[in-house]
């Protein structure tokens, strides 16, 4: 038997004790004096918790780390610490700074693994999470987590619908590797080792369409991480958020593939004015003014829900789904380009970041949360086409201009290995450049006869040389009411700026979608 075994409830008592504390006060053993002198970052509270409160050293054995004695049970319980961030909307709630990393692959070995007793849920079925807050707006060092509080743990176990979601995940991990893995004959020498490699380098990305809850770790050999948003969503369960829980069961994302094809099929072609009218809505808000979000309620309604927003249904966040609802023109174009999100200066300019054994390496693209977003999230893009015949036409000459627009069904959208490779890398290779190179500039903004252009409040109207739309169709643009000093709360290189958010080229949009099924 394992040498660390523990009673539950001495471990719950131990842990309540600890609830509130920074973790310089949960260390007795001067770990925080000890990690000043090497690089670790990644695992600075899961070894501060194993060699501070449950007494013995780190290890990296795939087998979990712990025996927790319940009553006459004996359970393999894997330790986590996770980091949580504060968000803001709609309410102010923790969401999961990173995935979780879990357990490496296995590339070599999978194929002789079962479900049941792989490492993998080894790892999973059983956890122990402790919850800190990450309360820095930018990376740190080791030493400076001694100032993070630990507010939270739990002993997790899935339900039974996450469990088949989970099983699936593994499932087609297995299925993938194991093809490339048989493709490659001979002894499994360096270079046999290096030919897998490459293969999996070059198809790994056909997963992120079938994947649920897990992703791989974008480096070789990879590892098996839960996302963010089903961290986030594990946590928004355990400190009691209130995320709306929708009519049916979804265990994977081809049962909800399912339920947007059933609403297709009975609402397709039905005007917003139509929908709207169907689901009680006003066209008009308390104002008098067009109801902007009506398009976001007809689709919650389509779903059994009452929630205000989509981020607000814990169907969406549990599987990492951000719902758009794309306009197309009549003949299919675009009509708008797409927000995505703020960016972070400080994590774009980062140089080095620690590896899963905690030594620090060079940062690349991989890396970033540039490349995190688009590997990592999926759109459940809600499709709308506009007025196309006279009838249609009338509807959106009225209080609402969307009144006209026509339910057309569902796309999943999944960026393809060569969109991230391509326009978001670039993105990411630019804004580095110009921000750690002191390339960036304000550039003053001008009129059609060359005269600078000059905003109500009298200030110039300048902007800084980030790519534009012009120049790849993933793009920064500044989010403000104007661009009048008052409004530039952003400042990178002693330049003040609108807050920057990255966007999507509506021309881009459409072709992603162009190449993408409805479900």
């Amino acid at each position: 038997m394992p040498d660390h075994v523990y009673r539950k409830d001495l471990l719950i008592k131990q842990f309540d004790s600890l609830l509130g504390l920074e973790l310089h006060e949960v260390d007795t053993i001067g770990f925080f004096d000890r990690i000043q002198a090497y690089a670790l970052q990644k695992g600075v509270v899961g070894s501060l918790i194993e060699q501070s409160v449950l007494g013995y050293d780190s290890d990296t054995k795939q087998e979990a780390d712990l025996i927790v004695i319940d009553g006459d049970k004996q359970v393999k319980t894997e330790l986590k610490s996770t980091g949580m961030l504060i968000a803001s909307s709609p309410t102010e709630h923790y969401v999961a700074k990173e995935p979780m990393s879990i357990t490496a692959v296995g590339v070599y070995d999978l194929a002789d693994q079962i479900f049941e007793t792989s490492h993998f849920w080894e790892k999973l079925e059983h956890m122990l999470i402790v919850y800190y807050h990450y309360k820095a707006d930018h990376p740190v060092e080791a030493y400076e987590y001694r100032e993070f509080p630990l507010v939270g743990y739990e002993f997790h176990e899935f339900d039974d619908t996450e469990v088949e979601a989970l099983q699936s995940d593994w499932e087609n991990v297995k299925s993938l590797v194991v093809d490339i893995v048989s493709n490659h004959q001979g002894p499994h020498d360096k270079a046999w080792k290096e030919a897998v490699k490459e293969e999996y380098i070059e198809r790994h990305g056909i997963l992120r369409r079938v994947l649920n809850y897990v992703d791989l770790a974008p480096k070789f050999p990879p590892r098996f991480r839960l996302k963010k948003p089903i961290v986030s969503s594990m946590i928004a369960k355990h400190f009691g958020y209130e995320l709306e829980q929708l009519p049916g069961r979804y265990a994977t994302v081809s049962d909800i593939d399912a339920k947007c094809r059933e609403l297709t099929e009975k609402y397709k072609g039905e005007t917003v004015g139509k929908l709207a009218m169907d689901f009680g809505f006003s066209l008009v808000s308390d104002k008098g003014t067009a109801r902007k979000g009506i398009s976001e309620d007809i689709v919650i309604s389509m779903f059994g829900g009452t929630s205000k927003k989509l981020n607000q249904i814990e169907l969406f966040e549990k599987f990492g789904l951000i719902a758009k609802t794309i306009v197309v023109t009549s003949t299919g174009k675009r009509t708008e380009d797409m927000k995505l999100f703020h960016v972070d200066f400080d994590e774009i300019i980062r140089t080095d970041i620690a590896d899963e054994e905690g030594n620090l390496r060079p940062i690349e693209f991989e890396d970033s949360e540039l490349y995190s977003y688009f590997a990592d999230h999926e759109f459940l893009c809600v499709m709308f086409k506009e007025p196309s015949n006279p009838y249609e036409e009338a509807l959106s000459n009225t209080v609402n201009s969307l009144a006209g627009n026509t339910f057309q069904g569902f796309k999943r959208l999944v960026f393809s290995d060569e969109f991230i490779d391509g326009p978001v890398r670039k993105l990411w290779l630019d804004l580095r450049d110009k921000v750690m190179n002191k390339k960036l500039v304000d550039v003053i903004e001008k009129d059609k006869n060359g005269n600078p252009i000059i905003n109500k409040s009298g200030d110039g109207s300048s902007a800084p040389n980030f790519m534009k739309s012009k120049e790849n169709v993933v793009f920064l643009r500044g989010s403000g009411k104007d661009s009048s000093l008052i409004h530039k709360t952003e400042t990178v290189n002693g330049i003040k700026m609108l807050p920057q958010y990255v966007w999507i080229k509506g021309t881009a949009v459409v072709e992603e979608l162009n190449n993408t099924e409805e479900i």
